[in-house]
């Protein structure tokens, strides 16, 4: 086996082992790039060669692939988004409520007829 063919084969299981650690969404993430940089080096070949890319299918498989990054963007940020903590936030409302004190109770009507007598 010659060195090159070691290489590959040791970046093949290092790749493999890599992805599994990954989680789906960071897999996701990974496989929308590695399919945007493939096909946007084709674009790249097609117009060297002469061809307009604009008019080829592959601005359509472009297009297709960065409508689902927006997808999978959307989910980490709902992900990422910040949850309500109900039982803080009751607290919270209720302490910042004033509470009328009983025994210091004087309405105004109140206050009015103390001053009068």
């Amino acid at each position: 086996m010659s060195y090159e063919e070691n290489s590959l084969d040791n970046t093949d299981l290092w790749t493999v082992s890599m992805l599994e650690l990954l989680e789906p969404l960071e897999q996701a993430k990974l496989d929308l790039v590695s399919a945007y940089t493939l096909n946007s080096m084709f674009w790249v070949y097609l117009a060297t060669q002469g061809i307009n890319p604009k008019e080829h299918p592959v601005k359509q498989e472009l297009e297709r692939i960065r409508t689902y990054m927006n997808k999978v963007k959307e989910i980490a940020d709902k992900k990422k988004a910040s949850k309500l903590d109900k039982g803080a936030a009751s607290r919270f409302v209720r302490n910042a409520l004033w509470e009328a004190n009983p025994e210091n109770d004087q309405t105004p009507a109140k206050a009015k007829k103390r001053k009068m007598n």
